[in-house]
């Protein structure tokens, strides 16, 4: 049960759309990050080898770090390491983390892509073995993945649709998000390096009127199953066949209200999600409607 989760009960979802006068689900903490550190929290991903693991970082202004923690936000760490500050990528900088995620290698995806200026000609990808969180201290990443918009043109665009704080793994390739400041859609673009190229440009995919900014994403074990964090809701959308378009498959929605929610990640059946403050929350997706259906009562 998530009761904790503290779903309102009766809400009526009349459309994705913010203006609609929906109000949003309050939720309730079902734990909080108990390393001081840990202050402005901007990616969770599930381990892929340590059940019940999670891994997060910190926003921009951080060193490059990653931390583990379990469920209820408590740190995982080396029972000798005392004076424990997290993992660290002394080989990595921290300019703009916005989002982790993992691929299917047992590989952490670092997004260094946060842009909220438009400015920036630098953005990367690290990726980094997982570490062994009871053992390691200290990590570098496997490779770094310079990527660029081959649709932006200029720095900075008028409109300033390029900051991306939202990474998944799906179909062999890592995805991004985009975080639009001039309208309220996103853009979902793959990434394909090139051995060739020391800067990658991004494949673009499709885009979708999201009715938000994007602040994280999460794949499915399976893959079928996409979820997409914006600051006021979670969205999810589900495909039925490799390679398909998340964007035109079946849309589940539900508008919440939790602080700044800036990362996402499935845990079993349900979502957890963790807002800048260090307040861990869990939702079912059961809890989630389709735009224009009612919740339970």
């Amino acid at each position: 049960m998530y009761t904790s989760a503290a779903l309102c009960l009766g809400l009526c979802i009349a459309g994705l759309c913010s203006g609609a006068g929906v109000e949003p689900i309050k939720l309730m903490p079902v734990g909080h990050f108990d390393h001081p550190a840990l202050n402005e929290c901007s990616g969770i991903v599930p381990s892929f080898l340590w059940e019940g693991v999670f891994w997060v970082h910190n926003d921009s202004g951080d060193e490059a770090r990653i931390f583990p923690v379990d469920r209820k936000g408590h740190t995982v760490q080396p029972e000798w390491a005392g004076d424990y500050q997290g993992i660290r990528l002394p080989t990595a900088l921290n300019i703009d983390w916005e989002d982790i995620g993992r691929d299917n290698m047992g590989n952490l995806l670092i997004a260094d892509t946060g842009n909220n200026a438009n400015l920036r000609r630098d953005l990367v990808v690290y990726v980094v073995p997982e570490p062994a969180p009871r053992e390691a201290v200290l990590t570098r990443p496997l490779r770094t993945l310079a990527l660029r918009f081959p649709d932006q043109l200029s720095f900075p665009p008028q409109q300033k649709n390029f900051d991306c704080e939202a990474i998944f793994w799906a179909d062999g390739a890592i995805h991004l998000l985009t975080k639009h400041r001039s309208d309220s859609d996103t853009r979902l673009y793959r990434l394909d390096p090139l051995p060739d190229l020391d800067c990658t440009p991004l494949s673009y995919i499709g885009s979708f009127p999201i009715q938000g900014k994007v602040t994280a994403a999460d794949i499915s074990l399976d893959g079928k199953l996409l979820v997409v964090l914006t600051y006021d809701s979670i969205n999810t959308f589900e495909r039925s066949t490799p390679g398909q378009n998340w964007f035109t498959g079946r849309q589940r929605w539900l508008p919440i209200d939790a602080g700044q929610c800036e990362a996402i990640c499935f845990d079993r059946d349900a979502l957890r999600i963790a807002n800048e403050e260090g307040d861990l929350f869990l939702v079912p997706l059961s809890e989630l409607r389709e735009p224009g259906a009612s919740a339970p009562e």
